[in-house]
């Protein structure tokens, strides 16, 4: 999902302009770099290297929009329910440990709602 840096009193904006190196609430591990086609990214691991699944969240600057941030969430979690339901109600530890990390942004990108 796109989601505007300054949203939510520009918590995006206060993560990809801090050191690159400090990882999120809760999170294990961080790394940072940028992609073949330009893109900044910032990669945080959202579980400890003894739980029985995975789960990160990354972050996407474009070298063409400097003002937007592609926010991805991604989990090796078994997942529950039917298939099109949304990413809280099939993956709910990841969504929890999600909504730990991503602070006020965590609606916007977990809930739908308006930023």
């Amino acid at each position: 999902m796109d989601i505007a840096r300054g949203v939510r009193g520009g918590y995006l904006d206060g993560l990809l302009t801090r050191s690159p190196h400090t990882p999120l609430e809760g999170c294990a591990a961080v790394t940072t770099g940028e992609e073949v086609d330009g893109h900044v990214c910032q990669f945080h691991l959202l579980t400890a290297f003894d739980d029985p699944f995975v789960a990160s969240v990354e972050f996407r600057v474009r070298p063409d929009d400097r003002q937007n941030v592609i926010v991805f969430v991604a989990t090796t979690e078994q997942p529950v329910g039917s298939p099109n339901d949304p990413l809280p109600a099939r993956h709910q530890r990841t969504a929890a440990l999600a909504r730990r990390s991503l602070g006020p942004v965590a609606p916007v990108l977990l809930d739908g709602q308006a930023p």
